[in-house]
């Protein structure tokens, strides 16, 4: 019961938290929504590319998978991958998204299960440093003189998480044996240490192939662009007045940056949010523009592309659920 009752309070709370955001709303925002003509053309095209984002993603698991020496087929690879994203908009249990793909990478190897739970980890840790990349780059590249505050702090904060990541990614690949002395002390540390040293050892596991990694950056700075873009689009399919593609780039990966946090199932209402809360930090922002909105249509376009992991399941009759059920209790 007491399980329950913490589903139920962690999906009621960011679907409240959504809804006062959709509440909030102007209600003229709401009739210039619904008047003016829609691109359907470029909200057809947004929704493609955001599929196209995701599978470039799945493909990036699988890569780290095969480095891990784990065979991985790409059928496979987006049979799990459309099911874990699924799983990231609902609850099942206490298995998420992330670790019913690690169940089952290492269903028949089970040699191999700490190999596949690393590269869950290991992907998830480069997505989100891509992301961070991405907002940094985008900060410094696109921004005029009259960045708001707020933005100035992000652009300032995602530079030192950027130097981080690459200086720890780097130690991690060429540091010498202090560096696993210092692994084994991070795993005695409180709730969080035995998930920092898996993922340590995981990377030096791929010192070998340096190479790797840095492929995997770049594809995860390159899929969260294309994320960003698919909002763009979005944008101008609705509005006849947008913010502009370089005013997007400085605003929707701190935003998405906001949603990866795991608060909520799939970053619900997190990621509108934050994403609204930084579209009024530009400067021109056209009167009519809503990115609550936006951001509404943007978590459809994502519902229908979980929508591929509900046909994965009834396909298989859920087998792959019951099988992770029994193996995670």
């Amino acid at each position: 019961m007491h399980r329950i009752g913490l589903a139920v309070l962690k999906l009621a709370l960011p679907a409240a938290l959504f809804g006062y955001l959709l509440w909030s709303v102007p209600a003229d925002d709401y009739r210039a929504f619904w008047s003016q003509s829609k691109r359907w053309e470029l909200l057809l095209a947004a929704q493609l590319l955001a599929l196209v984002a995701v599978i470039i993603s799945f493909m990036r698991w699988r890569l780290l998978v095969l480095a891990f020496g784990i065979p991985f087929t790409i059928r496979e690879a987006l049979r799990l991958g459309f099911l874990g994203y699924l799983l990231n908009f609902i609850s099942f249990g206490s298995v998420g998204g992330d670790v019913f793909k690690a169940i089952l990478v290492a269903r028949d190897r089970p040699e191999k299960r700490p190999e596949a739970v690393a590269s869950v980890l290991v992907d998830r840790a480069i997505g989100l440093m891509g992301l961070v990349m991405l907002a940094w780059i985008s900060l410094v590249l696109f921004a005029q003189d009259d960045l708001s505050p707020l933005l100035i702090g992000i652009k300032r904060g995602a530079a030192v998480l950027s130097v981080l990541s690459m200086f720890a990614l780097a130690a991690a690949i060429f540091a010498g044996r202090w560096f696993d002395q210092m692994i084994q002390w991070v795993a005695g540390l409180p709730i969080v240490g035995e998930t920092l040293a898996r993922m340590a050892r995981a990377v030096r596991q791929l010192r070998d192939a340096p190479g790797i990694l840095l492929l995997l950056s770049g594809l995860a700075i390159f899929v969260h662009s294309l994320l960003a873009v698919t909002i763009y689009l979005i944008s101008c399919g609705i509005y006849p007045e947008h913010p502009t593609l370089k005013e997007h780039m400085m605003v929707v990966p701190p935003g998405m940056a906001a949603g990866a946090l795991p608060l909520a199932p799939g970053g619900l209402g997190v990621q509108e949010g934050a994403l609204a809360g930084l579209f009024r930090q530009l400067p021109d922002l056209p009167r009519l523009f809503s990115a609550i909105l936006v951001a509404t249509v943007y978590r459809l376009i994502t519902i229908a592309i979980a929508g591929i992991g509900v046909c994965f399941y009834l396909a298989s009759h859920g087998r792959e659920f019951k099988w992770v059920r029994q193996a995670s209790t």
